[in-house]
């Protein structure tokens, strides 16, 4: 987890964290620093966390200033984008998206945006608790283009943090009617996302 506290402009003193929660209380070991200032703090091991309150404390040794909040860690999260979209032909005309992520896929829901080549407006389908995505009625002799995103859901949290797209995934025919590079079944494309 990230915890920052310069979003805008440049920061102008150098904070350090304390943090507790639970019957844990820790001090930041790893900053994230800006013009020589602290300006976050990366935290390790969050999944104790996750439903306590978690306290933060921002000092300034220089002129005693103190500043107090109090978080629900669960309800802050933006997950890493969805990942290794594959899109494989099931039967005449129709298509199964299916992806990874990195969070447990019950605490997610899923936004899809696909649209081929010859559509201007994108398509968007909300799913949740699914790791993949049918699509209906395509036409080979179009290239579609596919992306993915996630948010925690009702049930592990209250956010409107989306996380980024995913990187695209395609399937089908461009306009000069060359095939994109086929897995060995000539029906799908897998692309991968690193992930930090």
């Amino acid at each position: 987890m990230i915890c920052n506290w310069t979003t805008t402009g440049k920061p102008y003193r150098n904070y350090s964290l304390n943090y507790s929660y639970g019957k844990i209380k820790k001090e930041c070991k790893n900053y994230s620093t800006e013009s020589g200032y602290n300006s976050g703090c990366r935290i390790e091991n969050v999944t104790d966390m996750y439903f306590k309150e978690f306290f933060t404390l921002l000092i300034d040794a220089n002129t005693s200033t103190e500043i107090k909040n109090k978080f629900k860690v669960h309800n802050l999260v933006k997950p890493n984008p969805p990942f290794n979209l594959v899109v494989t032909n099931t039967s005449n005309n129709q298509l199964k998206l299916t992806w990874n992520v990195t969070m447990q896929r019950h605490c997610l829901q899923f936004d899809i945006k696909y649209k081929s080549n010859k559509q201007t407006n994108w398509m968007i389908a909300s799913i949740q608790d699914k790791l993949f995505f049918d699509v209906p009625s395509v036409d080979p002799k179009k290239l579609y283009t596919f992306y993915v995103r996630s948010k925690k859901n009702i049930y592990c949290g209250t956010t409107d943090l989306w996380s980024e797209w995913s990187l695209p995934a395609y399937w089908g025919q461009n306009d000069s009617a060359t095939r994109l590079s086929w897995n060995d079944k000539g029906n799908s494309r897998r692309l991968q996302a690193q992930l930090q």
